[in-house]
């Protein structure tokens, strides 16, 4: 996946007298890591991975129209996934156990 993924909105939002009219989603640091995974909900690990990915306050993040959503889904959070996944999938493909040979 190639970050930074620049979103323009199409309804601005507007946080604490501070009007976003585009979103820049970048790698996630890793305190967005760790707080996505503390999070108890799927929905609230959206929130914070998005938010920490656009370095926003999730209240942005909460206050986007489904019509941006849907936008900011289909360019950042699926192709993150599908990236994630398949280092998920390459890692456990390198991993051979402890090390120790097999007795034959």
């Amino acid at each position: 996946m190639d970050f930074p993924v620049d979103i323009t909105l199409k309804r601005p939002i507007t946080v604490d007298e501070e009007t976003h009219t585009k979103l820049v989603f970048d790698e996630p640091d890793f305190g967005t890591n760790i707080a996505v995974e503390e999070a108890e909900k799927p929905s609230e690990q959206s929130v914070l991975l998005l938010a920490g990915m656009a370095g926003v306050d999730r209240a942005v993040i909460l206050k986007i129209k489904n019509q941006d959503y849907l936008q900011i889904e289909e360019r950042v959070l699926g192709p993150y996934q599908a990236h994630m996944k398949a280092q998920m999938k390459s890692r456990a493909g390198k991993s051979s156990g402890n090390g120790a040979k097999a007795k034959s």
